[in-house]
C-alpha cells in the first residue's frame, strides 16, 4: 500500500520525458561527464580561454561558455538567429544566473547595436530578414515562458525588439499577432489566480466535516459512471498542470529542496503558486477518495463506493491522467482505509491489483514509467479527434527534473555556463511544454466538477475516527488508539 507521505519520498532519476529507468540514466549522465571531459573544460591550467569564448563541439553546437558569450550567441542579427531549442535552452536556464528583466534589457541593446552596424539593415531586404530572426526569437519566449511578461517593463522592451525592424505591414501584422497571444495568457494567468483565491477562501470558510450514513452517500450516488467522473478529474487536472510555467519550475528546482519543491511559494500578491496549488490538489484528491469510502457505515456500500474509487482510477489510466490515478490509489491506501479489514476482504482484488502495479516503486517505478511512454506514443500518434492527454505524475516529475538540474555543475571551473546541462533540462521541460498545452475536449459535467472541488474532506484524526465508525479497533494498539483520539476531540 502506498500513502500521500510514502508518494512524496521515493528519489527518481533523470529520463528522457519521466520514463527512463534507472540504469539508462544514470548512462546518460555518465556520458555527459565524458563529454565535460573530453573537451577539458577546467581550464583554470590553460590561457587559451577568454571570458567571452564559447566552446563548441564538431558540429558546432554549444558545450558551454561564458554568461555574456551564450547571451550574445542569443541575439538575432540580419544573417544569424540561433534555433529554437538554442532559445529555448538559454532562456529558461539563465534566469537562475541573470533576471528576465536584466536578459531583455542586454537583448534589446544588443539588436539595437546589431541593426545600427551596418547601412544594409536599413534596406527592406535587410529589414525583412532581421525582423525575422527578432520574431523568432520573441515568439519563442512570449509563447513558452509567457509569463516573464507580467510586468508592464517587459512588455514595453518586448515591444521595443518588435518594432525595430517592423515597418512593413505584413511585419505589423504578425507583431500584433504575437502580443495579442501573449495578451491571451497572461489574461488567462490572471483569471485563474483570481480563482484560485476565490476557492481557496470557500475552502477555508467550510469547516463542516464529512458525514457518515447508513445510506449510500457521496459521489457514487450523484454519479455512478466511473468513466464520465474520470473526464471531470481530467478537466480540473489539465487547468492546474496547463497554469505551471517553466520559470516557476526552474526556480523552484533552483530555491527549494528536494522534499519542499514548490510547496511554500508565493507571489508578490500573497497567491499560492501554481506548482503549490498542483500539490495541494493531488493531496485534497488523496483525502477525497478515502472520505467518500469511509462516509459509507455499511459494509456493502463501502464495498460498492471503494470499487467505484478504482474504477474511476482505472479510467483515468486510460485517458492519460496519471496524477490522478496515483491520486486516487494513494487514498485508498491511507491507514484509515487500509486497516478496514472486512472491507478489503470483500472487494473485487483483480482491479486493485492493476493499479497497485503502476505504484509500484521497485525499478524506480519502472511499471509506471513504462506505462506514461506508452501513453505519450499513443498521443505523438493520434489523429483528429484522438485522445492526445498525457498528465504525468506530477509529484515524481517534480522530482525527476530535480535530480537533473543538480545530477551536474552548473557552473564549470572555468567560470564558464554548462550548456550541456541547460540542454538536458531543456529537453525535459520541452515535454511538459507539450503536455500541459493539450486540450481536454471531453463534455464538462457542472454538478459533479462543483462536487470534487468544494466537498469538505478531513485530516488524517477525523479519517481515523471515521475508519472506527465503520469498524470497531479490534488490536489492542487500536483500541488505545481509537481512545486518544475520541480524547483529543
Amino acid at each position: 500500500m502506498l500513502s500521500t507521505q510514502s508518494a512524496r519520498g521515493y528519489s527518481t532519476l533523470p529520463r528522457r520525458a519521466a520514463i527512463l529507468t534507472s540504469s539508462q540514466s544514470q548512462t546518460g549522465m555518465i556520458s555527459l561527464t565524458q563529454q565535460v571531459n573530453a573537451v577539458r573544460l577546467d581550464t583554470h591550467k590553460s590561457d587559451t580561454f577568454e571570458q567571452n569564448d564559447l566552446v563548441l563541439d564538431n558540429s558546432g553546437a554549444v558545450l558551454s561558455g561564458s554568461r555574456d558569450a551564450l547571451i550574445r550567441r542569443l541575439v538575432p542579427t540580419r544573417d544569424f538567429c540561433p534555433d529554437e531549442a538554442y532559445i529555448f535552452s538559454l532562456l529558461v536556464n539563465i534566469r537562475t544566473f541573470i533576471s528576465p528583466h536584466e536578459l531583455m534589457q542586454k537583448i534589446v541593446q544588443y539588436c539595437m547595436f546589431a541593426q545600427n552596424a551596418d547601412s544594409h539593415n536599413f534596406a527592406k531586404e535587410g529589414r525583412g530578414r532581421m525582423f525575422a530572426h527578432i520574431l523568432r526569437l520573441c515568439s519563442e519566449w512570449a509563447t513558452n515562458i509567457p509569463y516573464d511578461f507580467k510586468t508592464e517593463y517587459m512588455r514595453t522592451r518586448l515591444n521595443e525588439l518588435l518594432r525595430l525592424c517592423a515597418v512593413d505591414k505584413t511585419y505589423q501584422q504578425k507583431t500584433t499577432d504575437l502580443q495579442a497571444t501573449l495578451r491571451s495568457s497572461l489574461n488567462k494567468l490572471d483569471r485563474y489566480e483570481k480563482a484560485v483565491a476565490n476557492l481557496q477562501k470557500a475552502l477555508s470558510e467550510n469547516t463542516t466535516l464529512p458525514e457518515q450514513s447508513d445510506s449510500m452517500t457521496g459521489l457514487f450516488l450523484m454519479c455512478n459512471d466511473a468513466k464520465t467522473v474520470a473526464q471531470q478529474l481530467t478537466h480540473i487536472e489539465m487547468e492546474r498542470f496547463s497554469m505551471v510555467g517553466v520559470d516557476e519550475i526552474v526556480q523552484s528546482l533552483a530555491s527549494d529542496p528536494l522534499s519542499e519543491i514548490g510547496r511554500h511559494s508565493k507571489n508578490k500578491e500573497g497567491v499560492i503558486s501554481s506548482i503549490s496549488f498542483y500539490i495541494e490538489w493531488f493531496n485534497r484528491l488523496s483525502a477525497f477518495a478515502a472520505i467518500e469510502v469511509l462516509k459509507q457505515t455499511k459494509k456493502r456500500n463501502r464495498v460498492a463506493v471503494f470499487e467505484f474509487m478504482i474504477d474511476i482510477a482505472k479510467e483515468c489510466c486510460e485517458i492519460g491522467n496519471f496524477n490522478s490515478m496515483m491520486a486516487i490509489v494513494a487514498g485508498l491506501s491511507l491507514p484509515a482505509i487500509s486497516r478496514l479489514k472486512k472491507t478489503w476482504c470483500r472487494v473485487e482484488k483483480s482491479k486493485l491489483e492493476i493499479l497497485q502495479h503502476q505504484l509500484d516503486p521497485s525499478g524506480n517505478f519502472l511499471s509506471y514509467r513504462a506505462t506514461i511512454k506508452a501513453a505519450q506514443w499513443r498521443a505523438d500518434s493520434a489523429r483528429g479527434n484522438q485522445p492526445k492527454i498525457v498528465i504525468p505524475f506530477f509529484v515524481l516529475l517534480l522530482k525527476d527534473l530535480f535530480l537533473i538540474y543538480h545530477g551536474h555543475p552548473r557552473i564549470l571551473p572555468n567560470a564558464h555556463l554548462n550548456f550541456m546541462a541547460f540542454n538536458q533540462l531543456a529537453e525535459q521541460l520541452r515535454d511538459v511544454i507539450q503536455w500541459k498545452s493539450t486540450i481536454c475536449t471531453f463534455e464538462k459535467n457542472p454538478q459533479v466538477l462543483q462536487y470534487l472541488l468544494i466537498t469538505a474532506v478531513s485530516g488524517e484524526k477525523d479519517s481515523m475516527l471515521m475508519s472506527f465508525e465503520c469498524e470497531p479497533p479490534e488490536s489492542s494498539s487500536e483500541r488505545e488508539q481509537h481512545k486518544k483520539l475520541r480524547g483529543g476531540k
